[in-house]
Formats: structure tokens, C-alpha cells, sequence
């Protein structure tokens, strides 16, 4: 039985024996929530009631029960910011300083959004250089509501340093002891060192380079602590990594302030490690009896997913016990253990997803689109894999991965980018290791299909959005915005820093209208901005993170869209391509079962995934290993409808009722039936004949040759006529204006 079946079975029963007390209930209010309610009813901007029940919970946990870190996870365009300003607001102390980290280009949306929802408050902006604005916060109290925001990159960036050894006679010496330094046991010259024999510092700041201060280690080292009461540290997940800079300035404010709320729209990743940091800097007393920091493997082990290859090699004519060598590696898999939630997360997290906030959102519908390469193209693409994986073969028989990545870069790119050719060069000796040809195509066939969808959305008048990665050394946008105008579209072309981030939401909107199609990079929009304009997006191309691409999918499916929000993915069938969207695939369902669904696939192992995405796609073609595109992306898209879903939580669905009477006369013989015609969702026609995607409240099934599907489980059937039934039902599907109506039809009370 799966564990989604269980659940339905025997949820009830589950309920029954779980004995947590949660700490806030919307139908079970106390007075201090009623006191909360009535404090936030004097911001300006006022709350919808499902982001007041992630509000009330964290800051009920903060200022009631003296929780010194929580979580916010929300899909993209929830409201997160308002949420985070509400719950800085219902501070107990009438004099309080908030201070917000976030992305830089994001950093005038903060000021502007707090200006908009809290009278009064004070509104200072750190992101720029110097740090006059906390030297005057030394020794000065809050003086009613402040706020101050800065980018990361402001709060993460040092000094430079070089060596302060004093040399005498080529000889050096410790500045402090003049201690003699022997260079063979101490890098004094390229790392931080110390003196042996009196520990004191072998660097210095270099004042001819960078004249900063990280504001993060100068708020940690000369602020007193609690001088902010609440840090909140937007994106959370991009200070994930251990030792990167700006991971390193969330622990120093985390640490200086009294409390800490995260903010992210993507809490993990796929791998229970991505999540190690975050807990250390977050919850530092929760997981140091656990694992030691920097353990990442002890955490993975107790709360992910690893694999372990034993490679034995047998001595020639071996015939003793230490006839044989052992050799044994260790890898990371995507899935996550239920330890996470009951350890980490349940306590201290609160989930909200766009469905929670309006039920009036469109339906969202996402397509992975496999086309076929050119027949040269094709021929062309299998030979370089074959002499790349021979020679990646032998690279790792000798115990060497450095090949690895130029094998995944190039077969990922070589398809689209086959007019240039391809040749691969050993990263260390230079040496040619394999060759693809030139293709002499007018029009490949990805970017034919990337026409013929832009064209059939915007003549239903829908702009497009098309993300590709290769807009560096292998730009394809130039190629990309040629195709599009020789068939009568006018693109927008978004570049990294043309405009500034700062200005690329008001860019946007400026010339959006001008414009059919919106070009750019995936890491340019993976945060922040409200792209409504453009409810049709295409993914050309994906790169590897799972955090960017759940995070641009969704810049169009947000409060305020009104058209239904469709999301391709392109890629060439039988390539690295289609395997990467796999593998992208089922990181995501481990994303989303960490995030509020408890399946079997997610929480105990996830399809053959491995260490990362550069390594699995490399296994997949040195071991020959085969990945199922549709196979993957359908579990992944039915993962995403039952993470919406709360245990036994589901709310009524909201339906239409009509009552329709209908006369029967024969000869002197008459009867009366009376039918309730119940409207319970809609059905859309897809760009597959034949194939209908129906919505029912907050669930997915699909209309295909007659048979209708849940969860790719059949539960009901239809014929030409669209009368059918579902586990059942009589239903009957009726046409409407942008597709079908999905009605029960029940007999009449008398």
C-alpha cells in the first residue's frame, strides 16, 4: 500500500494518537491572538486571513514563547514580505529595530512595502558603502518602529589582507615575538595564519585594495547584542553553503540578534545537507547534540540519503586474505528523512502556498516538450557522447572525475549550439579529447517548436517568457531574438546588468507592453520580480539548480494573474537534455515532501539520483543508466497537487448549484425528474489531441481517450458525448468559453 493510500485509509486514526499541541489554531483562538489581531488592524496594509495564520503562529512562538529562530516557507508571491513586516510589527516593546537582508535588487521593495504597511516607522537603507549608520546606533535606544535594510552582498563584503610578517634577511619573522616563521608548517601568504609560538595574527588589512567592512561581522563584534531585536534574512536559501561569505554574515546577525526569521520560497534543494547550515546558524541548540559542525555526512546519514560503492579488486593469483583491495566511496542521494520534520522543522516553520492565500488563482499547468534532433544532428550528438564516454570511462578507471564536467557541459550544450561545433579539451593537459562537426541548419528543430508555441500564445494574446542559460561564452540570444523577428515578434532582452537589478522590475514594466516576448537568464528573475505580463513561460534551456527553477516557473502564477499560467520545458529527446529535466525532476518531489507532503518516494529514496546533478548526469551516460522524462515529471506535477493538500484538512470544494426539471409524457402516462446539477471544477483542452487537464478545488485529473485519471490511477470514464462518471458519480462535462464544465449531477431532494 502506498503511503498516500495509507493516509487516506487511516488518517483519522493517526490524528487520534498524535499528541503535539500546536502552538496557534485558527479556529481555536486565545487572548493573546485576539491582542494580535487587534494590533496588526493598525498597519496600513492589512493582511489576508490565510497569511494571518502564518503571521500570528511565528510571532506568537517569538514574543510568547521566547523562540529565538523560525521558518517561513511560501511558494512565490504568497506575501512573504508583509507577513515578515506584520510580525516585526506585533513586537511587545513599543521601541524596536527590525533589520532585513535580502537580494540587493530587492532591497528599494522592502523600503517601499514598509513605508506602505506600518505608520510612523522609521525606514533606513544600509545598501550602500560606509557604515555611518551604525556608528550611530552605538549606545542609542530604538526610538518607536525602525527598520533597516541591506543587501547581501553589502553585508557580506571585507577587506582585503596581506601577509604582516616583518622580514629580516629574507627571514620571516612574527610581527609581535619576531619569532622565525617556517614557511614548510605555516601559509602565511595566502591564508589568515597565526604565530606558533604567540598566536597572534600573521595579516593585515591591504589598504591599497578594497576599503569596506563587512556590516554583518561589525554588527557582531561592535554592536552590542540585541541591538536588532529581529533579523529577517530573505531568500533563506541562498545562505545555505558552509563556507561562502554570505553564509558566514547570516550566522554573524543571527547570532547578534535576539531572534531570526527566515524567508524562502524553496527550502531545499533535493539533499537533507542543503539544509545542514541553515539549522546550525537557525537552531544552533537543536542540532549540536545531533552532529558536529561541518559533519555534513554524519547529517546526511541520520537524516538524508547515501550510497555507498564498494569496489573490490582481487591481487593477481591471490590466495590469502590480504589478497584483495577494498576501496570504498560514499555519494549523497536527493530524499530526506521524516526525522527533519519531527527534529527541525515542525516546531519552528510555518508553510504557505499560494492556493491558501486566493482561491481565485488560474490553474497552472506545466509541460515538459521532447523534441527530436535533425538526423545529421542526431548522428553527430551520439558520437561525441561515445568518444566522450570512453574517454570519461577511462578517466575514472584510473580514479579520476576531472573529466566529468566538460562531458555533462558539452552534451548539454552541443545540441543547441551545434551551428559552432564542439570540441572538448582535457582541463589539465590540454589535450583534444573529443570533436563534434558544425551543422549547417537554417532552423533547428527546438528552436522551430519554440516558434510555433510563441506564436499560437500570442495570437490568444498571451506574452511569452523564454529562459535559456547560455547567454555567456555560448550566448544563444542573439539567435534566439533573430528567429523571433524574421517571423514578425518583437523580443525584450534582459541582460545581467542591462539594467541594474535594482531597476529591472521598472524596466520591465516600462517596456513589456512595446513587446510580444521576454528573453533572459533564469538567475536573473528567480526572485522578487512580479512577472504577470507573461502568463505563457518557456524554458529553452534549464541549468542545474532546483532552487531557480521552481523559483522562476512561478513569477507569472501570482496574486493579481487573471489568464491561466502555462510553463514548458524544452529538450532535445534522447540527450543529456531530457535526462538533466529527470533528474531535476525528482530533486523537486524530495523539495516538496519536505515542504508539506509525506509520500514514500520523497521521504525514503528517489528514483537512481546520486551525489549532484554534474555527477548523475556523467553516471548516467559512463554507466549507461536511463532516465524516464515523462515518467519523472508526472510524479513530480502529482507530488505538487498532493503537497497542496492538508491531512484530512481539505476543504469543501466551492460548487454551483442548479436544479433542472425535466417533463416525460407518454400517451396518458406522465413522470417528472428533477436533477441537480452540481459545477465542481473545469476541464482544459492541452496542445495534446485528445487530452484534458480537469481542476477540482486544489486537485489535478486527467481526461484522456476516455478514461479519467488521479494520480495516473483511473477513477472514472466519459464518452463522445461527455456523459461519464467518476468513482461513481454520474458527471457530464459541458462546453463553456475557455473549455468545459465538470458537473455531478445528483438526483433532486424531494
Amino acid at each position: 500500500m502506498e503511503l498516500k493510500d495509507f493516509l487516506n485509509e487511516f488518517g483519522d486514526s493517526l490524528r487520534s494518537k498524535v499528541k503535539t499541541q500546536p502552538l496557534y489554531h485558527p479556529k481555536q483562538t486565545d487572548d493573546w491572538d485576539d491582542r494580535a489581531r487587534e494590533k496588526l488592524q493598525t498597519l496600513l496594509r492589512q493582511p489576508f486571513p490565510s497569511q494571518m495564520n502564518a503571521i500570528l503562529p511565528v510571532a506568537k512562538g517569538f514574543y510568547r514563547e521566547d523562540k529565538k529562530s523560525a521558518i517561513m516557507v511560501g511558494e512565490m508571491g504568497v506575501g512573504k514580505t508583509i507577513c515578515a513586516i506584520a510580525v516585526a510589527a506585533l513586537s511587545p516593546r513599543r521601541d524596536h529595530r527590525t533589520l532585513i537582508m535580502s537580494p540587493g535588487h530587492l532591497v528599494e521593495k522592502w523600503l517601499r512595502e514598509i513605508r506602505e504597511t506600518v505608520p510612523g516607522a522609521a525606514v533606513v537603507n544600509l545598501n550602500k558603502p560606509g557604515l555611518q549608520e551604525l556608528f550611530a546606533l552605538k549606545g542609542k535606544k530604538p526610538e518607536g518602529q525602525e527598520f533597516f535594510v541591506m543587501g547581501k552582498e553589502r553585508a557580506k563584503n571585507h577587506f582585503a589582507f596581506r601577509p604582516a610578517v616583518a622580514e629580516q634577511r629574507q627571514v620571516p619573522r612574527c610581527p609581535e615575538c619576531h619569532g622565525i616563521i617556517d614557511e614548510s608548517k605555516v601559509n602565511y601568504r595566502t591564508r589568515k595564519a597565526k604565530c606558533p609560538a604567540c598566536a597572534a595574527p600573521l595579516w593585515q588589512a591591504d589598504n591599497a585594495r578594497f576599503r569596506r567592512y563587512s556590516k554583518a561581522e561589525y554588527i557582531k563584534r561592535f554592536l552590542p547584542k540585541g541591538t536588532f531585536d529581529l533579523v529577517i534574512a530573505d531568500e533563506l536559501h541562498e545562505f545555505k553553503s558552509g563556507s561562502t561569505a554570505q553564509g558566514q554574515a547570516l550566522a554573524c546577525l543571527a547570532a547578534s540578534a535576539q531572534r531570526t526569521l527566515g524567508l524562502t520560497g524553496t527550502l531545499m534543494g533535493g539533499y537533507a545537507t542543503g539544509l545542514f547550515y541553515l539549522f546550525w546558524r537557525l537552531f544552533p541548540s537543536l542540532i549540536k547534540d545531533k552532529t558536529a559542525y561541518g559533519a555534513e555526512k554524519t547529517f546526511a546519514s541520520q537524516y538524508g540519503v547515501l550510497e555507498t560503492i564498494q569496489k573490490i579488486s582481487l591481487s593477481d593469483n591471490a590466495c590469502s586474505i590480504g589478497g584483495q583491495k577494498n576501496r570504498e566511496t560514499v555519494h549523497e542521494k536527493p530524499g530526506a528523512s521524516p526525522l527533519i520534520l519531527s527534529d527541525f522543522l515542525l516546531e519552528h516553520s510555518v508553510f504557505l502556498r499560494l492556493a491558501d492565500i486566493s482561491s481565485k488563482l488560474p490553474p497552472y499547468a506545466e509541460e515538459v516538450v521532447g523534441v527530436a534532433m535533425l538526423p545529421e544532428q542526431a548522428e553527430a550528438y551520439d558520437e561525441l557522447a561515445k568518444e566522450l564516454g570512453d574517454a570519461a570511462r577511462q578517466a575514472l578507471a584510473q580514479g579520476s572525475q576531472v573529466l566529468l564536467g566538460a562531458l555533462v557541459n558539452s552534451l548539454l550544450a552541443y545540441p543547441d549550439g551545434c551551428r559552432r561545433g564542439e570540441e572538448v579539451y582535457h582541463p589539465r593537459t590540454g589535450q583534444l579529447v573529443a570533436e563534434a562537426p558544425m551543422i549547417d541548419a537554417a532552423l533547428l528543430p527546438k528552436e522551430e517548436k519554440l516558434l510555433e508555441l510563441v506564436q499560437e500564445e500570442v495570437s490568444q494574446g498571451r506574452k511569452c517568457l523564454i529562459c535559456l542559460e547560455h547567454t555567456g561564452t555560448r550566448d544563444l540570444i542573439p539567435v534566439l531574438v533573430e528567429r523571433l523577428e524574421q517571423v514578425g515578434l518583437s523580443p525584450l532582452v534582459l541582460r545581467a546588468n542591462n539594467p541594474p537589478p535594482a531597476a529591472r522590475e521598472q524596466h520591465i514594466r516600462k517596456l513589456s507592453g512595446l513587446h510580444d516576448v521576454l528573453i533572459t537568464n533564469p538567475n536573473l528573475i528567480k526572485t522578487g520580480l512580479d512577472l504577470i505580463e507573461f502568463p505563457t513561460l518557456i524554458f529553452f534551456q534549464t541549468g542545474y539548480s532546483v532552487y531557480t527553477l521552481r523559483q522562476a516557473s512561478r513569477r507569472s502564477w501570482r496574486i493579481g494573474q487573471d489568464k491561466p499560467v502555462k510553463v514548458y520545458y524544452l529538450a532535445y529527446s534522447g540527450t543529456m537534455q531530457e535526462t538533466a529535466l529527470a533528474l531535476m525532476a525528482n530533486k523537486m518531489e524530495t523539495a516538496l515532501a519536505v515542504e508539506g507532503d509525506l509520500t514514500d518516494k520523497g521521504l525514503l529514496a528517489l528514483a537512481d539520483s546520486g551525489n549532484s546533478m554534474l555527477l548523475e548526469m556523467a553516471r548516467s551516460l559512463v554507466d549507461g543508466r536511463q532516465f524516464s522524462l515523462e515518467d519523472a515529471w508526472q510524479a513530480f506535477q502529482a507530488e505538487a497537487v498532493q503537497a497542496d493538500a492538508l491531512l484530512g484538512g481539505e476543504p469543501e470544494a466551492t460548487v454551483q448549484t442548479t436544479t433542472q426539471t425535466t417533463t416525460i409524457t407518454q400517451g396518458d402516462r406522465q413522470a417528472t425528474v428533477s436533477v441537480t446539477r452540481v459545477v465542481r471544477g473545469r476541464v482544459y483542452p492541452t496542445r495534446k489531441k485528445g487530452v484534458g487537464i480537469g481542476v477540482v478545488g486544489k486537485h489535478k485529473l486527467i481526461f484522456q481517450a476516455g478514461s479519467i485519471l488521479f494520480n495516473g490511477k483511473p477513477v472514472g470514464q466519459y464518452d463522445r458525448s461527455g456523459q461519464g462518471w467518476i468513482n461513481g458519480k454520474p458527471i457530464r462535462l459541458e462546453k463553456a468559453a475557455d473549455g468545459y464544465l465538470l458537473v455531478e449531477l445528483r438526483p433532486a431532494a424531494a
